[in-house]
């Protein structure tokens, strides 16, 4: 389950010249007017290109033309807003908002988007983007260099939601972006916006200031929190603006219908700048919530929808049958499946030694074996991000956990509570992680699975003196090392988990505040985590900072391995697996090219041929 969310921020009020614009924009009109179609799924058999006559109208698909409708379930969500996370957030980046830069189809680059090109300051530090003058809004007006500082503004404004992160309903700006003066911002200690890094220096010309050169900065522009906004629709209706009718966006797509926990219908952006690589003439999105494996496949195999996510048994089965096989596709090691310890009153998990016993005597290996696409998760950094190495890697033994467990107190387990796993979901992996245990080291271990609901409640929870373990989790982010070690599983994320039972409690009462000002609140946070979080998380912090601080890209490698072998020695997150993202796709689905990134795909480009499902 991937775990993010939203800061709404105060609507920003700032003066365009889009009237002037947008009288010479319908000039440009007449120029491109392709289909444009929207998809959401893929095929490796893209050798032909399906051409005009192939790819129908963004409209009626008349002239004899057929209409290429893509069918796909997506998890429900309640809003679009990139600027909290949420599910929704990657369905606006697949093709619903386009930001300045896209990532290229193997999601090791960016190309082009909103703005054509871009230049670099000798120092690494200012980027210049120069924006198109024929892209558009879905309503026709221009979209101008206004927009996009209007929007991050918005982003960067604080609010009484939580100020940034990786947690459901929380502002979904990623602070490994670093723009400058951009987190201060959002925390309340800088209340100046003329001294962040972000402004408009034309109607065509965007200025970002870096705090310090950022290699993976341009990719980080990928991520749904940096694409713009509608400001000026945004402003005039707070609540509504999103609604169907009501959503002017700026991609391909745009949004035709949403009924509520049901349904969503994108149709082409008829004023999109690309018309000539849209094909899709609809999008049919059902919102579901969870599917228990066993049934998620159905609408599949009953041709209803294009594409469906598969694993554990429905993955091995489609990889069995000569048929189903050839349309299953997978996106190699994108998401880490772990365990985060949960806090207690009980201190027997303060112990390392413990954690790192646990995390010895997992059993990766069998692991491995429930399904297909699992692979030995032996660190938070996935072994496929450039410059890992096998130095990072923690692996399984047996023998070292057996006497790391004696050493704190707890010889063949005797003496050590019921280790529980607590989840929001069934899942075969715990269950062959409780029998490793028992297994491995004598203990008594169990899955304490509840409703979705009650787990995202519980695992911030104090538990009572009897519950002790862990959560368990699965997430997924860019294969960079800021993100890696910067962002998923972040310094501050470790130094909370650091804190001692009491102390967190101490923690959420300052953060559930509402009477303190963002800015009080976020200083009394950081003083607690300061004073009251471990030694080594401290000095995590300290090595991610002076990662993202060198401008020399072997030295803030080592910076940034250096952290991540400490992060992980402290057995808080206790990475489990690298787990392949596995989709079946309808042979007729062509050229949706994955990429190990959270959207996984753009609906541009993707087209509907004549082959059948």
């Amino acid at each position: 389950m991937f775990e993010r969310l939203r800061s709404p921020g105060t609507p920003v009020s700032g003066p365009t010249r889009r009237d002037l614009l947008r009288g010479a924009s319908f000039l440009t009109l007449a120029a491109g007017a392709g289909a444009l179609t929207g998809c959401s799924v893929f095929s490796e058999s893209s050798d032909s290109d399906p051409g005009p006559a192939d790819a129908g109208n963004a409209g009626d698909a008349g002239g004899g033309k057929p209409k290429q409708v893509l069918r796909l379930a997506f998890n429900n969500f309640a809003v679009l807003d990139p600027q909290v996370i949420t599910d929704g957030m990657w369905l606006s980046l697949r093709g619903i908002f386009e930001g300045l830069v896209s990532q290229n189809d193997e999601g090791t680059d960016v190309v082009p988007g909103v703005a054509e090109k871009w230049s670099t300051s000798a120092d690494g530090l200012t980027y210049t983007f120069t924006l198109r003058t024929n892209a558009k809004w879905s309503n026709g007006d221009p979209v101008v260099a206004s927009d996009f500082e209007r929007t991050l503004k918005r982003l960067f404004t604080p609010s009484q939601a939580s100020a940034g992160g990786t947690t459901m309903g929380a502002n979904s700006y990623q602070a490994a972006t670093g723009i400058k003066g951009a987190a201060d911002f959002l925390a309340g200690t800088l209340t100046d916006w003329s001294k962040v890094g972000v402004k408009a220096s034309g109607d065509h010309e965007l200025t970002v200031t870096l705090e310090n050169p950022n290699a993976g900065f341009l990719l980080g522009l990928t991520h749904p929190s940096m694409l713009p906004l509608h400001m000026d629709s945004v402003e005039k209706d707070p609540k509504g603006w999103q609604n169907a009718g009501n959503l002017v966006s700026n991609g391909p797509f745009k949004l035709s219908k949403w009924t509520p926990n049901a349904s969503m219908t994108l149709v082409p952006n008829e004023h999109y700048w690309d018309k000539g690589k849209v094909f899709l003439s609809r999008i049919d999105i059902n919102l579901q919530e969870a599917v228990a494996t066993g049934t998620a496949t159905v609408p599949y195999e009953n041709g209803e929808v294009d594409m469906v996510g598969i694993a554990d048994a429905d993955a091995i089965r489609f990889q069995k049958d000569p048929t189903l096989a050839k349309q299953v596709h997978a996106v190699e090691k994108y998401s880490i499946v772990y365990l985060a310890k949960l806090r207690s009153k009980n201190p027997a998990l303060d112990d390392v030694r413990v954690r790192k016993a646990l995390s010895l005597a997992a059993g990766r290996a069998d692991l491995t074996k429930i399904g297909p696409g699992m692979a030995q998760g032996t660190s938070l950094v996935v072994d496929n991000v450039p410059g890992w190495d096998a130095s990072l890697a923690i692996k399984d033994d047996v023998a070292q956990a057996k006497k790391l467990l004696a050493d704190a107190g707890f010889p063949g387990g005797k003496g050590l509570p019921t280790v529980r796993i607590l989840a929001g979901v069934q899942s075969p992996i715990i269950d062959a992680l409780v029998q490793a245990w028992q297994k491995n080291l004598g203990i008594k271990a169990k899955a304490d699975i509840v409703e979705a609901g009650v787990y995202v409640e519980r695992r911030w929870a104090v538990q009572a003196d009897d519950y002790i373990g862990f959560y368990f989790g699965t997430f997924a982010g860019l294969h960079t090392w800021p993100v890696m070690v910067g962002v998923l599983w972040g310094p501050k994320d470790v130094q909370k988990l650091s804190l001692p039972a009491a102390d967190w409690a101490a923690y959420q009462q300052v953060e559930s505040d509402t009477k303190l000002s963002p800015a009080k609140r976020n200083a009394e946070l950081d003083a607690m985590l300061a004073d009251k979080s471990s030694p080594e998380s401290r000095r995590l912090a300290q090595l991610v900072e002076q990662a993202s601080a060198t401008r020399d890209e072997n030295e803030q490698l080592k910076l940034f391995k250096e952290a991540a072998k400490l992060r992980d020695q402290q057995f808080l997150y206790v990475p489990l697996l690298w787990n392949s993202a596995m989709f079946a796709v309808a042979p007729k689905v062509r050229d949706l090219h994955l990429r190990a990134a959270p959207d996984f795909f753009y609906f541009k480009g993707i087209s509907i041929g004549k082959g059948s499902a």
